[in-house]
């Protein structure tokens, strides 16, 4: 799924990093590279560390990092944690187009929230 995923962001322009678990996730974001991160798309389940553990840590590191989570639960608890965050939520399955309009949008949202 994770490069299936990739593939897709690259046809429509997104250079992507990509990291198998949270903790991969986690150092490329606190590198000196991670500055250069412009958005976190996490999945809410993962191997290992959940994706809200993620945002949370991702969060202490790079508290602007707009975030976009995927699921393919229809309901939970972390979903609505998701909601009440305000972060945006893509159900799975979703097609490269929609993926693409989600994480414009949330980028967009963040040069809103810090014009320069």
């Amino acid at each position: 799924m994770l490069e299936t995923i990739r593939r897709g962001l690259l046809l429509y322009g997104h250079e992507c990093l990509t990291a198998i678990d949270a903790d991969e996730a986690l150092i490329q974001i606190d590198s000196p590279q991670g500055e250069m991160i412009d958005l976190l798309l996490t999945d809410l389940t993962m191997p290992g560390k959940s994706g809200l553990s993620l945002i949370e840590q991702a969060r202490t590191i790079r508290k602007e990092l707009p975030v976009v989570v995927i699921t393919g639960l229809n309901s939970s608890m972390d979903i609505q944690k998701v909601r009440d965050l305000g972060l945006p939520l893509l159900q799975k399955p979703f097609n490269p187009e929609q993926l693409d309009c989600t994480l414009r949008e949330a980028a967009a949202a963040k040069v809103e929230d810090n014009p320069s």
